[in-house]
């Protein structure tokens, strides 16, 4: 056998039949035809329209103005983020701060016999009362208001928090206007922070009248004569914590 002859019969063999051949519809034709013609219409039709910008700016003002609304008397804020700088003053170690006022207090006039002490992690300034006020009296001398206006500018640059607390010794107060010397020490106290307030310490100042409570805390060794002395003072206690103002 020929290969020519051979190569027929397989031909033949596998040849699919005429009217086994799946064929399209003849509408699908026709209808793929116009599709694609309707989409060519649509398109140069859309290429050659054109949207006034006027009226499709005023549909835009519109669309953005129902999305987010803009009425007239809400609050508008007047900076980027609104929100207030506030500036702290950062707690100063006490073992600096005893060293630093010291040093200060030692060249101070008025304030030179006041004792300043490290305790507990706390700085404590003890002012005299002799060098403040009058015996019995609350209201600073003239002398005595200038020395702790200085203090307080000192006192100003640090950002720890401070108590202020009066003292007295054990003997009723001597002059009129004051009821006890819980009245006394605390109106010395008051007097004390607002001397410091007004030379421009930032932080809050507690205030607080302890008259002779302290006083059993003294020495006992001491003369009574200077334990009275030493009772009677105000006391600055710097805190090694920041006031957070």
């Amino acid at each position: 056998m020929h290969d020519d002859d051979f190569y027929d019969e397989i031909t033949d063999e596998i040849a699919i039949p005429e009217e086994e051949v799946e064929r399209p519809a003849a509408w699908l034709v026709s209808f793929g035809d116009v599709t694609a013609l309707m989409l060519t219409f649509f398109v140069m039709l859309f290429s050659m329209s054109h949207i006034p910008s006027e009226k499709w700016d005023t549909v835009i003002a519109l669309i953005s103005t129902r999305i987010n609304p803009v009425l007239d008397d809400q609050p508008k804020a007047t900076n980027e983020l609104n929100i207030a700088s506030v500036s702290l003053v950062n707690a100063l170690p006490t073992a600096y701060l005893n060293r630093i006022f010291a040093e200060k207090l030692a060249r101070d006039p008025v304030l030179s016999t006041a004792r300043v002490t490290e305790l507990d992690g706390q700085v404590v300034i003890s002012l005299p009362s002799e060098s403040l006020f009058q015996a019995g009296l609350a209201a600073l001398r003239p002398e005595a208001s200038e020395a702790v206006f200085r203090l307080g500018g000192a006192m100003s640059q640090i950002g720890n928090r401070i108590d202020v607390q009066g003292h007295t010794d054990p003997d009723p107060p001597r002059a009129a206007g004051f009821e006890s010397n819980w009245a006394l020490s605390l109106a010395r106290a008051l007097n004390v922070s607002k001397a410091l307030k007004s030379a421009g310490y930032p932080g809050r100042l507690t205030a607080v009248g302890l008259a002779d409570s302290h006083y059993k805390h003294l020495d006992p060794n001491l003369p009574e004569e200077r334990r009275f002395e030493l009772s009677r003072r105000v006391d600055l206690v710097i805190l090694p914590d920041a006031d957070g103002q």
